[in-house]
C-alpha cells in the first residue's frame, strides 16, 4: 500500500509541497524575507541537482540492463518474487 502511495507522481509532488510549506513556516520564524527567499533558491538548486543526478542513474541503469540480458532475467524474477509476496 505504501509502496503504491509513494509510486504516484502526484502523492509525492502533493508531500513535497507540504514539506516546503512547513520548512518555510519554520524558517519564516527566524529570517528574514530577503534570507528566506536565499533559502528557497538554495533548496530548489539542491533538490534540482538531485532530480538531474536521479535521472542520470536511472538512465545507466536502464542502459545496463539492457547491455546484459541475465541481469535483465535476474530483476524480472526479484520483481516476480516480490509480487507474490
Amino acid at each position: 500500500m505504501i509502496n503504491n502511495f509513494i509510486s504516484n507522481r502526484t502523492n509525492l509532488t502533493i508531500i513535497q509541497c507540504i514539506l516546503y510549506f512547513v520548512i518555510g513556516w519554520i524558517m519564516g520564524e527566524y529570517l528574514t524575507w530577503t534570507k528566506l527567499i536565499i533559502m528557497f533558491i538554495i533548496l530548489l538548486g539542491i533538490q534540482t541537482i538531485t532530480h538531474v543526478k536521479a535521472i542520470s542513474d536511472g538512465m545507466v541503469f536502464s542502459q545496463f540492463l539492457n547491455d546484459n540480458p541475465h541481469f535483465k532475467r535476474m530483476i524480472d524474477k526479484i520483481n516476480k518474487d516480490s509480487e507474490e509476496e
